[in-house]
């Protein structure tokens, strides 16, 4: 679920870095790639809060450096070319910083076995950047699931 939910995220940012506003993005065109709106809901949720609760809406991966990750030859090994391309590209909407772009590579390097492929990249983004895997403490997640209500 938080995969898709990654999925609807990008896409609003995008949207956003298009000088839109929250309330001129199109939902129909969400529920036409198949979303539900409990995903949609969780992401809109995710990105309010980020707004509401933080001083920084996301990473800002220019003010430390003006260069991106170049990956060794091993390195590139252990992306497939569609994982690779969507680092980069959530590094440049800024929903990962380059600290999480080293994580990842680490931990795809414990791995071994298999290149990360797309799926697996928005999983670890899930459970890292917006702290997906803390969904059992009551209180303490940043999204809401799909079958939450707000009292």
């Amino acid at each position: 679920m938080y995969e898709r939910i990654v999925e609807i995220i990008v896409f609003v940012i995008s949207e956003l870095r298009q000088n839109k506003d929250l309330n001129d993005i199109d939902l129909s065109e969400l529920e036409r790639r198949g979303y539900t709106s409990a995903e949609i809901s969780s992401a809109f949720s995710w990105l309010i809060d980020r707004v509401e609760f933080s001083d920084k809406f996301l990473f800002d991966n220019t003010l430390s450096s003006k260069s991106f990750r170049v990956l060794h030859e091993a390195e590139k090994e252990l992306f497939t070319p569609e994982a690779w391309g969507e680092i980069v590209q959530l590094a440049a909407l800024g929903l990962i910083s380059n600290d999480n772009i080293e994580t990842l590579i680490d931990r795809a390097a414990m791995m071994g076995a298999r290149q990360l492929d797309s799926f697996q990249l928005k999983t670890f983004v899930a459970n890292n950047v917006f702290n997906a895997q803390m969904n059992t403490i009551p209180g303490n997640r940043l999204m809401l699931h799909g079958s939450d209500t707000i009292h």
